[in-house]
């Protein structure tokens, strides 16, 4: 059996934690275009994101397992999507570091931390200028479209100051977590008119795509905030720059963009009350090392004849 290891996202030592656990797998560690094509064509399982090119070459391909979460890039290519080859993520691991991500982007939102640290840089120390300026949390709704696993620990968090969260998912089921209600996307309207803080928690598929468009992004309060944490282009960027631009909105927290690297000269980048953190909110040691679990016990039950866990969906994009 050989796998093909073709990122090094969980470390370049995990390769050789690999061949000691599983002996008698042969693992082919190949990080550029060239040697991943050379590799993949009798290899059985590809760990990594693979291109259309790859998986063509891939004759014997039985198992893609992605590193992350988010499989959008993956499915876009339309021969991936329509296989029979199962394809799995790694999902877990990255929440509860993406859910204090979004409490602490509301907080320094709220309070002010970028003009604030920028105080303490000039060693300025103006108690005056402060007043009013701070906003509480509490009491304040937060409205979480996409109530999956992190959609229920940002709820979770956010009750912990004291906020109403309502919810949006397309399969609201019984279980609402720490929401006070979930409702179903025919009321995704009501959830963006009537939160203070609207959080972006959602996939991102063809059917998410700039679903919080300039009309919606209008609808909503003014003095309100968004928050993106699972994925760029769900929200219409530059309805969103103009609506902060021009006051109707009060902020927003951007841990991703539809183009990343976010191009220099987007103007996200020049608006004092908009804070973006790269897309970097999961990066922890936690993450990393949850993903390399997952992945071995996904291996270990591919070679004993068990079912995978985690298979996504590839029709539907997760």
């Amino acid at each position: 059996m050989k796998v093909v290891i073709a990122s090094n996202h969980l470390g370049s030592e995990y390769v050789g934690r690999l061949q000691m656990e599983f002996p008698g797998v042969e693992f082919a560690y190949a990080l550029t275009k060239e040697d991943q094509l050379a590799a993949t064509v009798d290899a059985e399982i590809f760990f990594g994101w693979p291109d259309k090119e790859i998986f063509e070459a891939a004759s014997n391909l039985q198992w893609m397992a992605c590193p992350g979460t988010g499989v959008d890039k993956i499915v876009d290519v339309p021969v991936i999507r329509d296989s029979d080859i199962p394809l799995t993520n790694a999902p877990g691991a990255h929440v509860p570091p993406m859910a204090d991500h979004v409490l602490g982007m509301m907080v320094a939102l709220a309070h002010n931390f970028r003009e604030l640290y920028r105080d303490q840089d000039q060693r300025k120390f103006d108690v005056r200028n402060w007043d009013g300026r701070m906003e509480e949390l509490g009491g304040r709704r937060v409205g979480i479209f996409g109530y999956g696993a992190l959609g229920r620990a940002i709820a979770h968090r956010a009750i912990a100051f004291d906020m109403d969260v309502k919810a949006v998912d397309p399969n609201p089921g019984s279980d609402i977590g720490a929401a006070s209600e979930v409702w179903g996307v025919d009321r995704l309207d009501e959830l963006v008119t009537t939160s203070d803080w609207l959080v972006i928690a959602a996939p991102y598929i063809p059917d998410t795509h700039h679903v919080i468009g300039a009309q919606r992004i209008r609808s909503m309060k003014r003095g309100s905030r968004v928050i993106v944490i699972s994925r760029g282009g769900i929200v219409d960027e530059d309805a969103l720059a103009d609506a902060i631009a021009d006051g109707h909105l009060a902020g927003a927290g951007l841990d991703a963009t539809e183009i990343e690297p976010l191009p220099k000269g987007s103007p996200l980048w020049d608006q004092e009350q908009i804070i973006i953190t790269q897309h970097a909110s999961a990066l922890t040691p936690e993450l990393y090392e949850g993903r390399r679990v997952v992945f071995i016990d996904n291996l270990r039950r591919f070679v004993n004849g068990e079912p995978l866990e985690h298979i996504c969906d590839k029709s539907a994009g997760y």
